[in-house]
Parts: C-alpha cells; sequence; structure tokens
C-alpha cells in the first residue's frame, strides 16, 4: 500500500513537467483554433463548414495524454488538460475554452482511469481519446448549435472527431513520447525509464547477433 501511495505521489518534477506541456500545448490549441477558422471558410462553399473543428478536434486532446504517457499518474490527464485549456485562455482564445477543457479533463482522465492507472500504452491513450471525444461532442452539440444539423451530418462529424482524436491523442501521441522517452530526456520519469531500458535490450541483442 505504501509503495503505491508513493509511486502515485506527486512530485516538483511532475509539476514542472506539467507546466512545460501546458504552455507548448497551449499554443498548439491556440494555432489550431485559428487553422480551424480557416478551414471554415474554405469548406463553407461546399456546405461542409461545420466539419471546421472536427477535422483538427484530435489536438486538443493531446496535452493529456502526452502528459499521462510521461508521468503515469491519476490526475495527470485532467489537470494538464485544463491548465492547457487556462493559458489557451490567457493567449487570446474565449472563455468557453475553460469549460470546454474540463470536459475534455474529464474524458481524457476516465480513459486511464478504467484500467486503474495500470496501463499506459497506445491502447489506452486511445481509450482516453474516445471517452474525450464522446464527452465532448455531447457537450459541443449543446453549445455549438448541433441540434439544428441533420442526423446524417452529426454522425459523419462525430466519425471524423473520432478518428482525428484517436490519430492525434492515440497514435501521435504515443509516437511523440516514445520519441522523446528514447532522447533521455525523460529519464526521470517511468515512460523515460521504461523506453530507455528497452533501447539497451535491444543494443545488447543487435550486439549478439
Amino acid at each position: 500500500m505504501k509503495t503505491t501511495t508513493k509511486k502515485y505521489a506527486w512530485q516538483l518534477k511532475d509539476i514542472i513537467m506539467i507546466g512545460i506541456l501546458g504552455v507548448l500545448f497551449a499554443l498548439i490549441y491556440l494555432g489550431a483554433f485559428y487553422l480551424s477558422m480557416g478551414l471554415q471558410a474554405a469548406l463553407t462553399p461546399f456546405g461542409l463548414a461545420p466539419f471546421n473543428f472536427e477535422i483538427v478536434y484530435g489536438v486538443w486532446f493531446m496535452a493529456a495524454t502526452v502528459a499521462a504517457f510521461i508521468m503515469q499518474k491519476p490526475g495527470v490527464a485532467f489537470v494538464t488538460e485544463v491548465l492547457a485549456a487556462f493559458l489557451e485562455l490567457l493567449m487570446g482564445n474565449f472563455p468557453l475554452v475553460i469549460t470546454t477543457g474540463l470536459v475534455q479533463g474529464v474524458g481524457l482522465e476516465l480513459g486511464f482511469a478504467v484500467f486503474r492507472y495500470r496501463r499506459y500504452d497506445m491502447a489506452s491513450m486511445c481509450v482516453s481519446a474516445t471517452f474525450a471525444c464522446i464527452l465532448s461532442f455531447i457537450w459541443t452539440y449543446f453549445t455549438n448549435g448541433y441540434a439544428t444539423l441533420e442526423i446524417g451530418m452529426l454522425v459523419a462529424m462525430f466519425a471524423v472527431r473520432l478518428g482525428t482524436s484517436l490519430l492525434f491523442a492515440g497514435v501521435l501521441s504515443n509516437l511523440l513520447g516514445k520519441g522523446l522517452a528514447r532522447t533521455g530526456v525523460l529519464k526521470g520519469y517511468p515512460v523515460g525509464a521504461k523506453y530507455a531500458h528497452q533501447d539497451i535490450i535491444d543494443d545488447d541483442e543487435e550486439a549478439a547477433v
């Protein structure tokens, strides 16, 4: 019991990492917002303007899944997502981004909670992205006027959002986390120790051959 408590206890380095990721992804999130505005103008002539956010929506889940993959502790996904949303607000986004961040954070945290915080891999990150996609879509259904859209359009929009969620918050975030771990910059975190050790084993196997 004491070992588990110590494992999940937050340390100063965890807070620093969350701060770094929060700032980095707040910039990325804001960039995705402005990109979606450009996409809206481009898609409007084709009657596809409602897809402007869906095409990039998964980007807004990345801070949480990357942070959870690196630190592997309860609460990390939620806190990082909300912090990124708050910083995004300070950088110029609309106040609604805070509530949206809270909804997304809950969904992203649930994805790791269903595995009892014992699994941090592409599968758990994809589950996290799926929960966030579902909750965020319900939220935007009421806040973005989706109720006026036809059912076929809603299904298509959800499918696109789910696809981008799995791509960005699942696959790409997993690859990003592994890539950073293998450089050695994350050696003080669980993911860093795991993949640094894996590389040593791979190198030994190659030398043996």
